[in-house]
Protein backbone atom coordinates (compact mmCIF):
# COMPACT_ATOMS: atom_id res chain seq x y z
CA UNK A 1 0.00 0.00 0.00
CA UNK A 2 1.28 3.46 -1.24
CA UNK A 3 1.96 5.86 2.07
CA UNK A 4 -0.28 9.47 1.62
CA UNK A 5 2.16 12.21 1.13
CA UNK A 6 0.83 14.85 3.38
CA UNK A 7 1.20 18.75 1.71
CA UNK A 8 3.54 19.41 4.63
CA UNK A 9 6.02 17.45 3.14
CA UNK A 10 8.20 17.90 0.13
CA UNK A 11 9.04 15.92 -2.44
CA UNK A 12 12.85 15.36 -1.09
CA UNK A 13 12.13 14.05 2.30
CA UNK A 14 10.49 15.00 5.12
CA UNK A 15 11.38 18.56 5.41
CA UNK A 16 8.47 20.60 5.82
CA UNK A 17 8.33 23.13 2.91
CA UNK A 18 9.54 26.63 2.40
CA UNK A 19 5.93 28.58 1.27
CA UNK A 20 6.12 32.31 0.32
CA UNK A 21 4.79 34.54 1.84
CA UNK A 22 4.74 38.12 0.85
CA UNK A 23 3.79 39.33 3.91
CA UNK A 24 7.18 38.48 5.48
CA UNK A 25 9.02 39.50 1.92
CA UNK A 26 11.81 42.51 2.89
CA UNK A 27 13.26 42.42 -0.06
CA UNK A 28 11.01 44.54 -2.27
CA UNK A 29 9.20 47.17 -2.17
CA UNK A 30 5.97 47.74 -4.01
CA UNK A 31 4.66 51.13 -4.89
CA UNK A 32 1.82 51.69 -6.21
CA UNK A 33 0.25 55.16 -8.62
CA UNK A 34 -2.17 55.82 -6.48
CA UNK A 35 -2.02 58.38 -3.58
CA UNK A 36 -0.34 56.06 -0.95
CA UNK A 37 2.54 55.35 -3.49
CA UNK A 38 3.17 59.17 -3.74
CA UNK A 39 3.01 59.44 0.02
CA UNK A 40 5.47 56.55 0.04
CA UNK A 41 7.62 57.84 -2.18
CA UNK A 42 8.02 61.07 -0.45
CA UNK A 43 8.91 59.52 2.51
CA UNK A 44 11.52 57.35 0.89
CA UNK A 45 13.19 60.09 -0.76
CA UNK A 46 13.54 61.72 2.47
CA UNK A 47 14.59 58.98 4.12
CA UNK A 48 17.62 58.29 1.58
CA UNK A 49 18.37 61.96 1.65
CA UNK A 50 18.64 62.21 5.30
CA UNK A 51 20.69 58.61 5.86
CA UNK A 52 22.80 58.35 2.70
CA UNK A 53 24.44 62.32 1.15
CA UNK A 54 26.24 60.49 -0.64
CA UNK A 55 22.78 59.36 -3.08
CA UNK A 56 21.76 63.15 -2.96
CA UNK A 57 23.41 64.48 -6.34
CA UNK A 58 21.50 60.83 -7.96
CA UNK A 59 18.21 61.91 -5.87
CA UNK A 60 18.39 65.11 -7.63
CA UNK A 61 19.05 63.84 -11.37
CA UNK A 62 16.22 61.27 -10.62
CA UNK A 63 14.23 64.66 -9.64
CA UNK A 64 15.58 66.35 -12.61
CA UNK A 65 14.57 63.36 -15.24
CA UNK A 66 11.38 62.33 -13.28
CA UNK A 67 10.08 66.00 -14.06
CA UNK A 68 11.41 66.18 -17.76
CA UNK A 69 9.87 62.98 -18.79
CA UNK A 70 6.76 63.39 -16.48
CA UNK A 71 6.77 66.72 -18.64
CA UNK A 72 6.82 65.55 -21.75
CA UNK A 73 4.07 62.77 -21.23
CA UNK A 74 2.34 65.29 -19.87
CA UNK A 75 2.38 67.09 -23.19
CA UNK A 76 1.62 64.22 -25.26
CA UNK A 77 -1.32 63.08 -22.94
CA UNK A 78 -3.19 66.74 -23.15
Amino acid sequence: MKAIQSHHTSVRGDEPRQGRDPIANMSSLVITGSAIGGVLSIGLFVVVWGALPVARPFLIAALAAGGIFGFILWLRRR
